[in-house]
């Protein structure tokens, strides 16, 4: 029997009285998926020699905790009358694999003058074990986006911190911000590798609000993240303008004051050498 997380399974099981007196019977799901498996009808009454088949329905929630693969199943039927003569049939329930990365990026949006430092939050909502690799996307090759470390292997319910470095290729010296935008991709297994530009780092370190749930029920399906790389000039405007009024004042110092001053200071030694003469 197979069953998807999220939707639902039946199967039969019949109940026969091969005792000699009536006989009513209750029946329990035991095992692992007790939590997820009803029967119907759960109690039945049986003259001797007859039978009656009661339906079994499998519901596993889309759960991380609802683990991928055979689980064991058991229904415990327990006469009434001759609770000594329980039987207990066993068998298996297979449950399909579900895939689900839940990624978050903080913050969103970072400023600096060469770089930045950002923190990617990686979870697997799914109910298999991944090995997501994390990659930078930019638009050109203005920035170099590095993880440490690039790939993680998570158990089902497993989250993970990622550092992410982000580095412009040059410095801004004076001018307006520039605003880099860039994506971070999560991808299960080799898949990830595709796609993946704007180059990469291996050194890295932590920072990091922006969610974005990446769902999908088959290996490899993500969703990017925006983030934003805020690239501020290293001379701010307001200095270039003090630097001017400063090279203005300069100039003007030069050009008519220090003339102005070494002229009265000409005339003013011309007279006193002209009072000392007359003397």
């Amino acid at each position: 029997m197979t069953v998807s997380p999220g939707g639902t399974a039946t199967t039969t099981l019949t109940v026969r009285n091969d005792g000699d007196i009536v006989e009513a019977y209750t029946l329990e799901v035991a095992g692992d998926c007790a939590a997820w498996t009803t029967v119907e009808p759960a109690r039945v009454s049986l003259y001797p020699g007859t039978s009656e088949t009661v339906t079994l329905t499998f519901a596993p929630p889309r759960s991380h905790e609802v683990r991928a693969g055979e689980t064991p199943l058991a229904v415990r039927v327990l006469p009434a009358e001759r609770p000594e003569s329980v039987v207990v049939p066993e068998s298996t329930v297979t449950v399909e694999p579900f895939h689900e990365l839940r990624t978050e990026l903080e913050p969103r949006r970072r400023r600096g003058w060469l770089r930045a430092r950002f923190r990617t939050a990686v979870q697997n909502k799914g109910n298999t074990p991944v090995d997501v690799v994390l990659a930078g996307r930019q638009d050109g090759e203005d920035l170099t986006l590095g993880f440490t470390p690039d790939k993680k292997r998570l158990e089902p319910g497993e989250s993970a911190e990622v550092a992410l470095k982000v580095r412009a290729r040059k410095l801004i010296w004076f001018g307006e911000p520039v605003t880099w935008p860039f994506e971070v991709l999560a991808t299960e297994g080799a898949e990830a590798a595709e796609g993946a530009e704007g180059g990469t780092e291996k050194d890295a370190e932590p920072k990091a609000v922006a969610t974005a749930p990446v769902d999908d029920g088959q290996p490899g399906g993500a969703e990017p993240l925006p983030g934003e790389f805020a690239q501020i000039p290293v001379l701010p405007k307001w200095l270039l303008i003090v630097l001017a009024a400063l090279l203005a004042l300069l100039l003007a110092w030069f050009a008519l004051v220090r003339p102005a001053v070494q002229s009265t200071a000409k005339q003013a030694g011309a007279k006193a050498a002209q009072e000392e003469t007359e003397r």
